[in-house]
């Protein structure tokens, strides 16, 4: 059974949003590409759902602000997706 090892934690400088069955599917081949998150950019973590018919969730959708212009930019269907993520960062109330 895999889990997502950064469930409970928020990091500095990312962010993560909880992702239903659909998202997974959608984002998980553009792991290391750069999506928006409040007006910053950030790099999206998706390998730790791989491979996604043995992931039982949580999908937790990770963003880490560092280092995003070393990164290829999301496709804008794939910015979009996120977009409609409910992301927590750390420092704002759950």
């Amino acid at each position: 059974m895999s889990q997502s090892s950064n469930f409970n934690q928020i990091y500095p400088d990312q962010a993560i949003a909880i992702c239903t069955r659909y998202h997974p599917e959608q984002l998980s081949n553009y792991d290391h590409h750069v999506v928006n998150v409040n007006g910053r950019a950030g790099v999206m973590l998706t390998y730790e759902w791989l491979p996604l018919e043995e992931h039982t969730g949580p999908f937790v959708l990770t963003v880490v602000f560092r280092h995003a212009e070393k990164h290829p930019p999301a496709p804008g269907k794939i910015r979009s997706i996120v977009d409609e993520l409910r992301f927590q960062v750390r420092g704002q109330a759950r």
